[in-house]
């Protein structure tokens, strides 16, 4: 069944906002901050503060103050503590100070210092205003903020996991993974489903419900890492240790669509810098590139993390490149159907890493009904939302022994991409826009293969025979 018949892909209905509406992302130059750190050091009350704030830097405050209805200016990237409330009304300049202070002395790497997320009552900004802005000489960079979707459509279907055969999961013993530490940024998550409660390692939703509304992310995170052998429900690729964070805000009403949270991204996606996080599972998607979020992504990288990234669903809707697939070095995943084509839905592109099952993929849902699942505890959905986490899954598998950093991270995601599976659709070739390097393999990528299998016609008979007894 095509998804426009009657899945729910990102594509599907009207388009999706690059932006989030009335948010900016702001950040100043060095030598701006260090005179911002200064007057904190100096200044002893808000009027002081007011008084010693630099022209340069007060221009493009009263300007938000005074034209776009400045609400609230928080510093990005920093995990922990020290952010006052969101205020209804208009900020006070001294509280303004305080943020720019603090993303100067507490963010966790120098290039992710002076990074602010700005709300404002005005929710239209067109490119006069950025420019305006722009024009200071204390500013490094205005942007808006992208707006980032889940990766998935809900079609449930009871099925059985015909996803972990195609990659190969039964096919060699697996590595106790439960000292890997894997990071899922999502809808939330059901902690007490009977699959899952003892995969969770930690759970935040910090200023939201611990309710996951949507399902999305306990559907992710079942494929992932649920727990095997328990007698009840699915088996998940890897029995990692999960660190979830919600980044959606809560619906407002039954029914709403997904409310991505910027601000709470930026602290989960830091907080994984300095930390015993060794994988990222990123199944969202967005047309726009953001500079501070390829900022926090170069970091995370050069910390030796793996993030996997879904290519998106909106193939049949422009296949626009989205982000965070688009950024180098993150594993983008595209889509495969049960006879290892191409999903319809699946976006293409020359930064697609490798593909893996994302159709009919059964794995946990909450136990309270949420809006994308037809069904309470367990469905299949199809999307590279689904797609993303088998090989989120794997990468934790092959990091085990590995200790953390940017050479081992790196070296995790070549030999996926290096042991993946040719398929008969790329007719020989080692890399296409619509498969990548093929098929994740995790047989391949845990024993010591140098390159991936090919399977289908030109791999012979005793390919096939293979290939049939795993069925």
């Amino acid at each position: 069944m095509a998804p426009t018949q009657a899945m729910r892909v990102a594509g599907d209905g009207p388009r999706r906002r690059k932006h989030v509406p009335g948010q900016l992302i702001v950040r100043l130059k060095p030598s701006a901050l260090r005179q911002i750190v200064a007057m904190s050091l100096q200044a002893t009350t808000p009027r002081a503060l007011m008084a010693a704030m630099p022209d340069e830097v007060r221009g493009p405050i009263d300007f938000l103050h005074d034209k776009l209805g400045l609400q609230s200016m928080k510093p990005l990237f920093v995990v922990d503590g020290g952010d006052a409330p969101a205020r209804p009304q208009a900020m006070a300049l001294a509280a303004v100070h305080r943020a720019m202070a603090r993303s100067a002395t507490a963010a966790p790497r120098e290039a992710l210092a002076g990074f602010q997320i700005v709300q404002v009552k005005d929710r239209k900004m067109d490119e006069g205003v950025l420019k305006r802005l722009r024009a200071s000489r204390a500013v490094d960079l205005i942007e808006p903020v992208p707006n980032r979707w889940l990766s998935a459509a809900a079609d449930p279907m009871k099925i059985r996991q015909w996803g972990l055969r195609a990659i190969r999961w039964f096919d060699r013993p697996r590595p106790g993974a439960g000292r890997v530490h894997v990071a899922v940024l999502d809808s939330g998550v059901d902690a007490r489903h009977p699959d899952l409660a003892e995969t969770i390692e930690e759970y935040r939703h910090d200023g939201n419900v611990a309710r996951d509304f949507l399902g999305h992310g306990t559907h992710v995170s079942g494929t992932i890492a649920a727990v095997v052998n328990n007698s009840a429900g699915i088996a998940g690729v890897a029995n990692c240790r999960l660190h979830c964070w919600k980044v959606f805000d809560d619906p407002k009403r039954p029914g709403d669509d997904e409310n991505f949270n910027f601000e709470f991204y930026s602290k989960a996606l830091a907080a994984a810098l300095d930390s015993s996080i060794k994988v990222i599972n990123l199944s969202i998607g967005g047309e726009d590139h953001s500079k501070a979020e390829a900022t926090i992504f170069a970091e995370l990288i050069d910390a030796g993390v793996v993030i996997s990234t879904a290519m998106g669903n909106e193939f049949e809707d422009g296949n626009p490149k989205e982000y965070p697939a688009g950024y180098a070095d993150t594993i983008g995943v595209g889509a495969v159907d049960e006879s290892h084509r191409r999903a319809s839905f699946s976006n293409t592109g020359k930064h697609i890493k490798l593909v893996a099952p994302g159709v009919n993929i059964l794995s946990t849902v909450p136990r309270v009904k949420a809006s994308f699942a037809d069904h309470t505890s367990y469905d299949s959905w199809p999307g590279t939302s689904m797609a993303t986490p088998h090989v989120t899954g794997a990468a934790a598998l092959v990091y085990i022994n590995r200790p953390k950093s940017r050479a081992a991270g790196l070296a995790v995601a070549r030999r996926l991409i290096a042991t993946a599976t040719k398929l008969p659709a790329m007719r020989g070739r080692d890399f296409t826009q619509e498969y990548g390097a093929g098929l994740l393999d995790v047989a391949a990528a845990l024993g010591r293969a140098k390159t991936g299998r090919k399977i289908g016609r030109k791999t012979g008979k005793k390919t096939a025979k293979a290939r049939k007894g795993r069925k």
